[in-house]
């Protein structure tokens, strides 16, 4: 029954991950790039690309507790196995990622303040 509700679970977050696509959210820019793209953009603009940092942190954190709720499944005695290991692995990267779009959502919100703040 785990199985099955983790499989479906890994599936809803890869379909959120799909019907993404589009959106502006994009874990590879730096602070000072969205400082330079939101310098022009009012305030409703940026509260948007916040609301989709918001649903993408949330998918990130969904496939997090996915994998670490896999790696729990894992014997004690098998925790140094390739399984174990790649999955720890997945854990780091889902993590760095995750992390990545935090400081982004972070420098949007900035944009916001400064912008209230004029």
């Amino acid at each position: 029954m785990k199985k099955i509700a983790m499989t479906l679970a890994c599936a809803f977050v890869a379909a959120g991950m799909l019907a993404g696509c589009g959106s502006s959210v994009d874990e590879n820019k730096t602070p000072e790039q969205i400082q330079q793209e939101i310098a022009s953009w009012d305030a409703a603009k940026i509260q948007k690309v916040i609301d989709e940092y918001k649903k993408a942190i949330e998918e990130k954190a969904a496939e997090l507790a996915a994998k670490t709720d896999e790696l729990k499944e894992i014997p004690l005695k098998d925790m140094l196995s390739d399984k174990a290991k790649g999955i720890q692995g997945e854990i780091a990267e889902i993590t760095k990622s995750l992390d990545k779009l935090k400081d982004n959502m972070a420098a949007y919100a900035e944009g916001l303040k400064a912008k209230a703040g004029k």
